[in-house]
């Protein structure tokens, strides 16, 4: 199942600051940050478990991370991801002389992906080096 036309906004989190001081490679920081939040009826429309692997697509790549329910709302349309290493691959980089790059409003489709395994961060940025 997939849902196209998605606006992917991105922020801090507080569960995404207490799952790091346990470290950047623990499974509590995937669980806070390596996620993509939906509004209750586009959750529904993905047929799928909260916790269930999706792929988050957008012009400027791609990431599995696991599905939730958003505890905010209701926001039809709208998914979020927290701020970091799962959101950068597919935020927008240009950043328009500022030196920050767009993190709001970025144009997204989401597959769900239920046999996928979410990667760590530092699992994450190997894969990166590994394909440069």
């Amino acid at each position: 199942m997939s849902l196209n036309n998605l606006i992917l906004i991105t922020g801090r989190t507080i569960n995404q600051g207490v799952a790091l001081e346990g470290g950047k490679t623990t499974r509590e920081n995937v669980r806070a940050a390596g996620i993509c939040a939906f509004d209750k009826n586009d959750f529904i429309k993905l047929n799928c478990l909260a916790g269930t692997p999706v792929k988050v697509i957008t012009d400027f790549g791609e990431v599995l991370v696991y599905s939730t329910i958003s505890e905010e709302g209701p926001h039809p349309g709208i998914i979020f991801i927290p701020m970091g290493p799962w959101a950068n691959q597919v935020v927008n980089p240009d950043s328009q002389s500022s030196g920050t790059p767009t993190f709001k409003g970025i144009k997204a489709r989401v597959e769900v992906v239920k046999n996928a395994k979410v990667l760590d961060a530092v699992q994450l940025i190997s894969k990166l080096k590994e394909s440069n």
